[in-house]
């Protein structure tokens, strides 16, 4: 089981290498506080939202969640687009998206969560008015 979730996070810390992050000069941030609640099946869900605090759009924009439990282990990691996988879809500048991701945890071993939010600059500009 550990294997399978160590292999689940190195994808998902692949697949975001070639991304920017908030971590230093981001310009996608977490917008408020990330809601924790479960679902009727007892899963773990997570909604927040992430705005484009700079002045270029941007895609791909993805949200990763990390739990941990307590000595520090990585339970599970997930991620989520926040465009739907959409391509062609871009984040402008100001603008806010929403997100919601469900993970099959069992709530009572989580005892920490890291959060991370990646996306790729845009090369297309922001259409004149």
């Amino acid at each position: 089981m550990k294997r399978l979730i160590l292999a689940a996070f190195l994808v998902i810390f692949i697949a975001a290498l070639g991304c920017d992050s908030p971590n230093g000069n981001g310009v996608v941030q977490l917008d408020g506080p990330i809601l924790e609640s479960m679902d009727a099946d007892g899963n773990l869900e997570f909604n927040g939202a992430v705005i484009n605090t700079g002045n270029n759009p941007v895609k791909s924009v993805y949200v990763v969640i990390v739990l941990k439990d307590q000595d520090g282990n990585v339970i599970e990691a997930n991620s989520v687009s926040i465009f739907n996988e959409d391509p062609n879809a871009l984040l402008y500048p100001s603008e806010r998206a929403f997100f919601s991701m469900s993970v099959n945890s069992d709530p009572n071993r989580v005892f920490s969560k890291e959060v991370e939010v990646y996306y790729e600059d845009s090369a297309d500009n922001q259409p004149s008015s």
